[in-house]
């Protein structure tokens, strides 16, 4: 294929536009069933009539069903809205530097069944090896039941083509054909994406609803590294054919620590999981397992545990300043288990973000947790669920249509 057209596959298109507000659409029925038109119209600011394309089109795809009619304050009794929660099941994927797990989710986004797994040996083998656990509990428990897609996270670079994972310098895996084994493997069309771009999608279908109107949102997904999704003027961005990097490997502090990627003073290597450990282990001489550990000797007075819990807060919102003043989000989230400890963290974080800024009086940021533990595996079950918006389109594991660029609506914005 030659570039050109490569191009071409990235544009947004109309449908492209039409499946947000469809995730949209069902976000707001799932969390508020029953609704009715007038009241997704209100809580979305579209306009009546697109509001009733959108949903008769769900209704025709048996995503959404009519219940009974309610009081009628006038005019036309309105009839209420549902998510028809059988109408397909998808297969979440996230996989992570120390541990992946895979989950069984149905058409409401509620995970029905999750397990986790070391992540460990020759990548193909272990996803081979992490294929055949789910064909497994496929076979054990759900052998009637009729899946679409499989979402899948990972931290890195990825070919949305290809659906291959380029490279992840915390994972220490290249050129890696994630969906060409997977779809061998499971027999379900696999849609394959960064874990931080994941997280951010997370927050559009799990998010508050009364943020259904925020354009602009960056979030930040501390995990063994740090990555960045962006939902920027309503549009989830994730850069060229190979992606977006992030602003994990934001150089801070151009003497400080050596960092996977080859650089020194990274982002991730003064605020991930990973940097918070060995903090904490160079001050008290004692490893620990995990920083929700850590915050758990924080919470019980343990003061080196606290300390270091602050410092990372205070990188944290170093690193957010930066591109606060660029980005100028409206909202921004901080998921992984560092959102655990948000009444040590948040207020630190807000603190030097304000500070940070040339004009502190007009800075108006939300600033706020993830929606969800482990955002990355969420965002995957609407990754998944995208498939299902075209019911008559063919899927061959061979002949596969890329994953389109996507575009939030004017009206409805991403979280």
């Amino acid at each position: 294929m030659k570039r050109a057209d490569n191009r071409k596959l990235h544009m947004v298109g109309l449908r492209d536009v039409r499946d947000i507000n469809q995730t949209v659409f069902l976000h707001l029925i799932r969390e508020r069933q029953p609704i009715s038109r007038a009241e997704i119209a209100k809580a979305t600011g579209l306009r009546a009539g697109t509001v009733s394309a959108i949903v008769n089109r769900l209704i025709r795809e048996k995503l959404v069903y009519e219940g009974v009619a309610g009081p009628s304050s006038g005019g036309r009794p309105p009839k209420y809205l549902y998510v028809n929660a059988e109408s397909a099941y998808v297969i979440a994927i996230d996989i992570g530097v120390r541990d992946s797990v895979y989950a069984v989710s149905d058409f409401n986004g509620r995970l029905l069944t999750q397990r986790a797994m070391l992540t460990k040996g020759e990548p193909e083998a272990f996803l081979r090896s992490l294929a055949g656990e789910i064909k497994d509990l496929i076979g054990a428990q759900y052998a009637r039941t009729r899946f679409k897609a499989v979402g899948v996270s990972i931290p890195g670079l990825i070919d949305r083509d290809e659906g291959t994972l380029v490279i992840s310098p915390n994972l220490g895996w290249k050129d890696i054909p994630v969906r060409a084994i997977l779809e061998e493997e499971l027999g379900y069309p696999v849609y394959v994406e960064n874990d931080a771009n994941a997280a951010a999608f997370a927050e559009l279908w799990y998010g508050p609803l009364e943020e259904v109107g925020v354009r602009t949102l960056l979030f930040v997904l501390v995990v063994e590294g740090l990555g960045t999704g962006l939902i920027i003027n309503g549009e989830l961005h994730v850069g060229s054919r190979v992606g977006l990097g992030g602003f994990g490997h934001m150089s801070l502090d151009p003497n400080g620590p050596l960092c996977s990627c080859g650089r020194r003073g990274c982002w991730e290597t003064l605020a991930s999981n990973r940097a918070t450990l060995t903090r904490y282990r160079a001050v008290t001489g004692t490893s620990i397992g995990s920083v929700t550990d850590l915050i758990s000797l924080a919470q019980q007075g343990d003061q080196a545990a606290l300390e270091t819990l602050r410092a990372t807060a205070a990188y944290l919102g170093e690193g957010i300043a930066n591109l606060a003043h660029g980005l100028s989000p409206e909202t921004i989230v901080i998921g992984g288990e560092i959102a655990g400890a948000w009444q040590i963290i948040g207020p630190l974080i807000r603190e030097k973000v304000q500070s940070r800024y040339i004009l502190p009086s007009r800075i108006n940021l939300n600033i706020r947790p993830a929606s969800v533990q482990r955002p990355s595996l969420f965002g995957a079950i609407p990754i998944a669920l995208q498939h299902c918006f075209h019911p008559a389109q063919r899927f061959d594991a061979l002949k596969r249509a890329v994953t389109p660029r996507i575009k939030l609506p004017a009206k409805v914005a991403g979280r």
